[in-house]
């Protein structure tokens, strides 16, 4: 690793230790670390159980730590996170591929306030970097499958981004390098058992590359009653990005370009009937579009991809007696997809449906829980798939919790990988996974530390059969790794967050690594909060990995890279800050997917106000 990284982190801490023994009697005591926080907060991705009951491994950022990062996009926040890796195909409005404990990116699962955002439409999915981070109060990342209680894709990780909750009013405005600008506005107010949230932003980037314009708008748009027995509402999400596509094939283009729409409604309800008895209702309906158009490509001049997803789920949770907790619940969910290209109609109109059901069951003793869970999902066209999960966890002590689970999981096939006329198999069954891990957590002064071990092996993973000219069931992989993970608090006015990961991959039909991903990947950020300003550098370090090289048609060898970020918040008055950011300070060159170079320096400018 180069030795870059450590003058900057040794020279960081040096400032802030000097800083804080000076202005210690002054600071500041509103803000607490994250993960102290979540040691009493309710994971709703988790089945709204309180973190320290969780067997799952669990990272938590709340709205101080993502106003941090210099990358806007939700990018910028799994980076941080152990187990998490996502690589960009150059800008920020390029494909960036996630890779949650090394599973694919079709294996990994999205939320909005619980809903699900998916694109049936496509292999890939949904390109969720682009949703900017700005939009969400709080991000709670599980590490390891979840296919017990959220179904397909959930083999690697399941992200859940949850909106504003704070009442609050906040407006800013940024400037950059390369005619770069962002805006974003936030507003939530409470009107006695009412409350109403209005929150968007726009992005306008450009890197001096020609055809290379990327401008992203988004918006989430609450409104509801809340009592002590009703919560009810509607959420309306919208992201729209439209960007060109400067390189293709290690050449410029320069009239090549995509534009990405997902829109999503949902309708949550939530009847406390006394403690011990909740019904919760979701309703949604999502729409998503990806069309990409390039007049000078041979092959294929423009393709448009749409799909629809409705869905409904009803879930009960009850409490028999204290230490047992139970909940069960179903979902359905009917899926349209239409794909289509310049000379014809790859799938036309093409529906599906999905009905599903799972049970938990929770014992909560005074160091023990136990939790075991099973959902069954019987999709149209493929077999059935059961997925349970077993976990322990144990709290050895007040500063020391052992855990660990073992998880059955799947992805269902696509629409077009089942039905495209070209390269679709209807014969095509759910990839499946069997998963492990064990973890420590310990919980000192000042500081939360967690180590976790997990070990995943994947069966019948659909890739391309050159034979069959077909996608098949034709691949197999072993992956296992290292997460570490901390959160250290120092004098209450230094806050450093890092995250370790090892990775040892096996592609078993090819019989090397898998693509994409680095055995070592770490990352770091330290933030010092003084009463004048707030000071904040992260860094993040992606090791040696193979991957696909489209000139030479196989595979290459991508070097290890680092990138340093900054960010400067300097308050005018209570209401008031000036903010300064920059990313790649050290303006290095790298590509994280190989052929497509990463952006250099940017340097950004920006006004905040924020009423509370």
């Amino acid at each position: 690793m180069p030795k870059k990284w450590l003058v900057f982190s040794l020279s960081v801490l040096l400032c802030l230790d000097l800083a804080a023994a000076e202005d210690s009697d002054d600071l500041e005591r509103q803000r607490s670390t994250g993960e102290q926080e979540t040691l009493v907060e309710t994971i709703e991705v988790v089945g709204h159980v309180e973190s320290r009951r969780s067997v799952q491994s669990v990272t938590v950022f709340h709205g101080g730590e993502i106003d941090r990062l210099a990358d806007s996009g939700i990018k910028g926040l799994l980076n941080h996170s152990p187990g998490f890796l996502v690589l960009s195909g150059g800008h920020p409005g390029q494909f960036a591929y996630s890779y949650a404990r090394g599973a694919s990116v079709n294996q990994s699962l999205f939320l909005i306030d619980g809903f699900k955002i998916n694109d049936p439409s496509s292999s890939i999915g949904v390109n969720t970097s682009l949703f900017t981070s700005s939009l969400f109060e709080t991000a709670e990342i599980v590490r390891g499958p979840l296919s017990n209680l959220h179904g397909s894709s959930a083999m690697g990780g399941v992200v859940n981004l949850r909106s504003q909750r704070s009442e609050a009013i906040e407006a800013a405005l940024f400037w950059g390098s390369h005619a770069t600008y962002e805006g974003r506005i936030n507003a939530l107010k409470h009107l006695g058992k009412f409350f109403l949230h209005a929150n968007a932003s726009w992005l306008h980037y450009s890197d001096g590359v020609e055809n290379d314009e990327f401008v992203n708008r988004g918006a989430v748009l609450k409104a509801g009653y809340g009592d002590d027995h009703l919560q009810t509402g509607i959420l309306l999400f919208a992201n729209l990005a439209d960007s060109g596509i400067p390189f293709n094939l290690g050449q410029p283009t320069l009239r090549r370009e995509y534009a990405q729409d997902n829109t999503l409604v949902g309708l949550p309800l939530t009847v406390k009937f006394n403690q011990d008895h909740i019904l919760r209702l979701r309703f949604s309906h999502q729409r998503n579009s990806y069309r990409f158009t390039d007049p000078e490509d041979t092959w294929t001049p423009y393709y448009r991809n749409r799909s629809t997803v409705n869905s409904g789920e009803i879930v009960y949770e009850t409490s028999l007696f204290s230490p047992v907790r139970l909940q069960a619940g179903i979902e359905g969910t009917a899926r349209r997809v239409r794909n289509e290209d310049t000379d014809s109609q790859p799938l036309e109109e093409q529906d599906t449906h999905s009905l599903s059901a799972f049970f938990a069951a929770g014992l909560e003793l005074q160091r023990f829980t136990l939790s075991a869970s099973i959902r069954h999902d019987r999709y149209e066209f493929i077999d059935p798939a059961t997925s349970p999960q077993i976990g322990l966890s144990y709290a050895a002590a007040d500063w020391l919790r052992l855990r660990g689970s073992y998880s059955r999981s799947f992805r269902a096939p696509t629409l077009p990988e089942l039905f495209n006329p070209m390269w679709g198999n209807p014969d095509l069954q759910p990839e499946r996974a069997a998963s492990w891990e064990v973890g420590a957590e310990l919980f000192l002064s000042g500081a939360t530390v967690s180590l976790v071990y997990f070990d995943s092996a994947y069966t019948q993973l659909i890739g391309y059969d050159p034979t069959t000219w077909t996608f098949a069931n034709i691949d197999e992989a072993d992956i296992s790794g290292l997460e570490l993970g901390a959160r250290v608090t120092l004098w209450e006015a230094v806050h450093i967050h890092a995250a370790y990961t090892r990775l040892d991959t096996h592609d078993i039909k090819n019989d090397q690594e898998l693509l994409r991903r680095p055995k070592h990947a770490f990352s770091l950020m330290i933030a010092y909060d003084h009463r004048r300003f707030s000071l904040s550098g992260e860094m993040i370090y992606v090791g040696r990995r193979l991957d696909y090289d489209e000139l030479l048609w196989s595979t290459g060898e991508s070097p290890a890279f680092d990138t340093f970020n900054v960010v400067l918040r300097v308050p005018i008055n209570p209401k008031l800050s000036l903010i300064g950011k920059v990313s790649n300070a050290f303006d290095r060159t790298y590509e994280e997917i190989l052929g497509y170079p990463a952006p250099g320096r940017r340097a950004m400018l920006g006004i905040s106000y924020k009423m509370l």
